[in-house]
């Protein structure tokens, strides 16, 4: 279809308790219906599981690096996932993004009245995240040894955490880093000191809401471990760095990938595909 970006795109409904919520890869996946080129045509098919998010798939055949992509407070996996989600498959990655538990009231439980302890790094939104990277794992067209995780600010905190639990590849946070002690949303110094793999933080000099002092504190300890890491910061930017500079964040990032061999440092063209029946399944 000319003038159409071609990507597979997909909302599923994810439960955490289920031992294979993928069910044979030759079966459709209850709970899911998805039109590769067309986002109006999307339908929810059930509402029995614990977690909703979307998945996006570049066109072509495989294997793609893969990666988890965490909103922020009052984000979703609907809008901000989906739009980084876009934006990593026309670099050639497989992204999967779910809400979390300081999603926007519309979309999940994230409202003023929810249990605000819940939020960030939490113990059930970096069970969430885990649970995505075990589905990228398992995913046949994606390379397990090409895993990376990106958030945003509360998405960042998720981030920090699940690289400290989980042997990624790469990790990346924007407006993002960690707090002092627990207690916070932002995980503890505790965590962050078990990172092992290369980390990009990018934040802006203005930032009002997750200080960039909290990001220096990450790079520090990661320092002192030994652990690849890079920082930039923003002179003008504040918290919404990630929409005032979207095009030197975007860039900046899809350079690192590509510097640690996570990305090709040119695209790879993509075969022309016949967009799939509606009902397809989520791993066609």
């Amino acid at each position: 279809m000319p003038g159409r970006a071609r990507w597979r795109l997909g909302f599923v409904l994810i439960s955490l308790n289920a031992p294979a919520p993928w069910c044979a890869l030759s079966e459709p996946t209850a709970g899911l219906r998805m039109d590769p080129l067309d986002e109006q045509a999307l339908r929810w098919q059930a509402v029995t599981a614990a977690v909703r998010g979307v998945l996006v798939r570049p066109v072509g055949r495989g294997p793609f690096p893969g990666i988890v992509v965490s909103h922020g407070l009052g984000g979703s996996a609907a809008s901000f996932g989906l739009a980084k989600a876009r934006e990593f498959a026309r670099w050639g990655m497989v992204a999967v993004a779910p809400d979390y538990t300081h999603a926007r009231a519309e979309d999940g439980p994230g409202g003023p009245s929810a249990d605000r302890t819940t939020f960030g790094a939490s113990a059930e939104n970096v069970r969430r995240a885990r649970f995505c990277v075990e589905l990228l794992r398992r995913h046949p067209d994606v390379d397990t040894h090409r895993l990376v995780a990106y958030g945003h600010s509360m998405g960042g905190f998720v981030t920090i955490a699940l690289a400290a639990e989980e042997p990624l590849n790469a990790a990346v946070i924007t407006a993002s880093g960690i707090a002092p002690r627990e207690g916070f949303p932002a995980p503890a110094p505790t965590v962050a000191r078990r990172i092992r793999c290369p980390m990009l933080m990018l934040h802006g000099a203005d930032d009002r809401v997750v200080r960039p002092e909290q990001s220096e504190a990450l790079k520090r300890l990661l320092d002192e471990a030994g652990v690849r890491n890079q920082r930039i910061v923003w002179p003008s930017a504040g918290h919404d760095l990630d929409r005032t500079h979207a095009a030197e964040l975007a860039s900046t990032v899809r350079a690192w990938l590509q510097d640690h061999g996570l990305l090709p440092t040119s695209p790879r063209a993509a075969p022309a595909a016949p967009p799939a029946p509606t009902d397809a399944p989520l791993w066609r």
